[in-house]
């Protein structure tokens, strides 16, 4: 048996087995937190020696990450002096901790205050990469350029976020997309080909019920469709905006076609009930990279409608079994009327879907970019210059 130190990843040879410092929110269940959760479980699969720092206001270390990896945790929310101070001390104790592990590479889960605080703990050879999930930021931001300043790698997610940023900087050197790993697919669950004509159509969102996520379009292009129209819309998720939602469905007169289904499970339960839909809806306007529940639908062969925002484009090009729709009302409207007629008239395939996935957003797909990355961020990031 070989050497784990010396084991081949994906084409490439890696010399040594690398540490690697991870750092990111382990607060709740949106995509930034699957992403750190799926990125830790790559990096230990791999083989690398690894650890992880967790931004959390909870005790308690959920699975899958072990507490022998934890090199500390930093409070998210600090109200009050005496917060304030508790989460300098975490901050502190977590840059030494940092130090004394000397990673190879450390990789912020999204760009924070307190992972540029930490990466000037670390070791000037040390490959310094943050992790970027927004799209269309400000070049402006504060904390994009701060990032810039104090990373070697800024990682987005997908190919159109690099365009972005070529198109409003004359240097992209340092700017590379690395895809973020969604929940593996459950072996053994996929959406059924065909609709008996006459049933009703269901639909469902998942996600956050909040401001960016264009829910009050999505209900008025529901309210427009004909009174004999039979679909349904169940939202999965909670969020700021969940009392404004259910003011606009009574008055909308939308009560007996849309649910509000709460949290969403996770694992085989939640995989079930995904596939359980004809289709799944994503109408956000603002602040969107590409969102891991998309990836997710497509491993399932599970149709989609969604909007032009940040890098979900890449999800739909040459991807018929997909529809994209500019983020504005009537395009909204018209589009969830192509999505229900096609519905009906079966023209989404399940088994076309899963392999556009296969071959384009898979974990294998995403492994080998991870690998290349790993084997030689420096490379990865600048090229031969």
């Amino acid at each position: 048996m070989k050497d784990r130190a010396s084991q081949t990843y994906g084409h490439e040879s890696v010399s040594k087995k690398k540490k690697i410092l991870l750092m990111g929110h382990v607060d709740g269940l949106g995509g930034a937190q699957t992403a750190y959760k799926e990125l830790y479980e790559f990096v230990n699969t791999e083989g690398f020696e690894v650890k992880f720092i967790s931004i959390t206001d909870y005790a308690t270390i959920k699975e899958p990450f072990n507490s022998a990896h934890l090199i500390g945790k930093i409070e998210h929310k600090s109200v009050g002096l005496i917060s304030k101070i508790k989460k300098w001390k975490s901050l502190l104790l977590v840059g030494v901790g940092s130090k004394f592990f000397n990673p190879d590479i450390f990789i912020s889960v999204g760009l924070s205050n307190s992972s540029i605080f930490i990466s000037r703990f670390l070791n000037k050879n040390c490959f310094k990469i943050a992790q970027d999930f927004i799209a269309d930021r400000s070049k402006n931001e504060r904390i994009w350029n701060l990032s810039r300043a104090r990373f070697n790698g800024i990682a987005v997610q997908a190919p159109s976020m690099v365009n972005y940023w070529r198109n409003l900087e004359s240097d992209v050197k340092g700017i590379n997309w690395l895809p973020c790993f969604p929940e593996q697919p459950i072996e053994g669950v996929t959406r059924k080909n065909g609709k008996e004509a006459g049933h009703e159509v269901r639909l469902a969102y998942f996600g956050r019920l909040a401001g960016n996520k264009g829910l009050p379009l999505l209900l008025h292009a529901l309210a427009s469709l004909p009174a004999t129209d039979n679909t349904t819309l169940d939202l999965w998720g909670t969020g700021e905006e969940e009392a404004n939602l259910r003011e606009l469905t009574e008055q909308l007169t939308l009560g007996n076609k849309i649910k509000f289904a709460g949290s969403y499970p996770f694992g085989k339960e939640g995989a079930q009930l995904m596939v359980s839909y004809d289709a799944i809806v994503l109408t956000s306007t603002k602040t969107e990279g590409l969102p891991l529940i998309l990836l997710e639908a497509m491993a399932y062969g599970l149709p989609f409608l969604a909007t032009d925002i940040g890098a979900i484009q890449d999800c739909c090009i040459n991807n018929p079994d997909t529809i994209l729709v500019q983020p504005v009302q009537e395009d909204i409207t018209k589009g969830l009327s192509v999505l229900i007629d096609r519905i009906k008239n079966n023209e989404f395939d399940t088994e076309r879907l899963m392999s556009f996935y296969q071959k384009t957003f898979s974990y294998e797909v995403m492994s080998i970019r991870w690998r290349e990355c790993f084997n030689n961020p420096k490379l990865f990031f600048y090229g031969n210059e």
